[in-house]
């Protein structure tokens, strides 16, 4: 059975730990959606790793895969694979040869728009947040306009930049757009290089990137076909989270994408009949990156202690992350809406070390109280949060919690677990309690992920093609 791996909440979760774990029996590991946008770190075998375009499951020996939902920075996959090959790994990668190409003018447009959204993230019923106004926070990555133009159908493929004349005319034509729009609807300031000197420049750089990248692409839904014919084992790495999926996030504070469970059918042309299991992955508190609602966000000592202990810092942006407590509506819509079973839980090593704890369990709005993430902004952006506490837990020997096993968790943590655990119905499958990759705690009688078999190659390749080392 495919696995595929989603974020419960605005993500920064520790799906990329999840992944590597999930990855010890996993063929290949495949990225459906999402870009140079994305940031996920593994911490193994004494070194930090971390991954922007490639999966993290690349660690365990597993074929990368990058959907055509995915949208590709040729050049910073490039550097990007370079760079974890002077790291002693070894990348057999594949790319879906439909997924759409980011260019230079992405990025200028996506700073023009974030830009033009406002100044300032607007907060309160009677101004932006309650009409979705203002900065989204966005990374400016060029993701958000590669996908507009995907969806306009004036974007360019991986395989469009093999054919230097498709290539080029697109771009006459593409560039004068781009220009146009950065300049008299967004004002951005005429740009000094003449148009054809930007365009020669764009068909040499991405033209030699593609040309660069032509052995590792291919028709990826056929890739997983014949892997799933051969009884292989397949990854779904989600690189963004519920809380941001285009349809069922908080929208507009949301990514373009579809990061949820069901954007694997579309980011990779696997039928919606193949059998899945979908593992959830949720923080023992709630981060947000940039703008968006963060409903029992913490200020002072506590969001502090939690940015200190956890790291709260984006791995693409450098931004400290919006800390705030955990959110049962929010994570129990995932569930529901992933039909997730089985839940991993990170960082409950952080929390060690507060007096005590809370956990949102609803919202005041108005004069009534629900149990129902709100999906309406005005409702958003007016609803306190209702909360209930526990008791914190002292700081201990974390490494050792996760060499000896459940019952050397701290009583007041393991209340605090399998509370969460009740309130949403489902199996905390595991928890997190440090960076590393074997500070993790399996609970539960079976397996956190079963092993499958993998069955050897057949014959024998070189170049992207070559056996992995296991």
């Amino acid at each position: 059975m495919d696995l595929i791996i989603v974020g419960c909440q605005a993500g920064d979760e520790g799906k990329g730990k999840f992944t590597d774990i999930a990855c010890a029996s996993a063929y290949a590991v495949v990225r459906y959606q999402a870009g140079p946008n994305t940031g996920h770190t593994v911490v193994a075998d004494g070194a930090e790793h971390r991954f922007v375009q490639v999966p993290a499951g690349v660690l365990r020996g597993a074929v990368a895969v990058l959907g055509n939902g995915c949208v590709i920075e040729p050049v910073a996959l490039l550097a990007e694979l370079s760079a974890l090959r002077a790291a002693g790994l070894r990348v057999d990668l594949r790319i879906s040869e439909l997924a759409h190409v980011i260019f230079p003018y992405h990025v200028e447009q996506d700073a023009a728009e974030e830009d033009w959204r406002g100044t300032e993230l607007a907060t309160t019923a009677a101004t932006g947040f309650a009409h979705g106004t203002g900065r989204l926070g966005t990374t400016v990555r060029g993701v958000g306009p590669c996908r507009e133009d995907k969806a306009a159908r004036i974007g360019l493929r991986m395989a469009d930049l093999l054919d230097e004349n498709l290539l080029r005319a697109r771009l006459s034509r593409l560039v004068p757009l781009k220009r146009g729009l950065l300049e008299r609807v967004l004002g951005r300031p005429a740009a000094p290089e003449p148009a054809g000197e930007e365009i020669d420049r764009l068909v040499a750089r991405y033209g030699a990137a593609g040309r660069r990248l032509e052995p590792h692409l291919c028709d990826v839904s056929r890739f997983l076909r014949q892997a799933r014919a051969d009884g292989r084992h397949i990854v779904y790495e989600g690189a963004q989270s519920f809380g941001l999926d285009l349809e069922h996030g908080t929208y507009p504070y949301v990514t373009s994408g579809y990061s949820g469970a069901g954007g694997v059918t579309v980011g990779t042309g696997t039928s919606p009949a193949q059998d899945f299991s979908v593992l959830g992955v949720a923080k023992a508190y709630t981060v947000q990156v940039g703008g968006g609602p963060l409903l029992a966000e913490v200020d002072g000592a506590v969001a502090d202690h939690l940015v200190t202990r956890g790291r709260e810092w984006g791995t693409v942006t450098g931004r400290r992350r919006r800390v705030g407590w955990f959110d049962l509506p929010m994570v129990r819509r995932a569930v529901e809406v992933e039909g997730i079973r089985r839940l991993c839980l990170t960082n409950i090593d952080v929390l060690a070390g507060l007096a005590e704890v809370s956990v949102v369990t609803g919202y005041r709005i108005g004069g009534r109280v629900t149990d129902t993430f709100p999906s309406r902004l005005p409702d958003l952006a007016a609803a306190t949060p209702v909360l209930r506490r526990f008791d914190g837990w002292a700081d201990t020997d974390w490494p050792s919690v996760a060499r000896r096993g459940p019952a050397a968790l701290p009583g007041a943590a393991r209340h605090y677990i399998d509370h969460l655990a009740d309130a949403l119905g489902v199996e905390i499958a595991a928890v997190g309690v440090g960076p590393r990759r074997e500070d993790t705690v399996l609970l539960g009688d079976t397996p956190l992920l079963a092993p499958a078999a993998t069955p050897p190659r057949h014959g024998t390749t070189t170049g992207p093609e070559a056996t992995r080392a296991r």
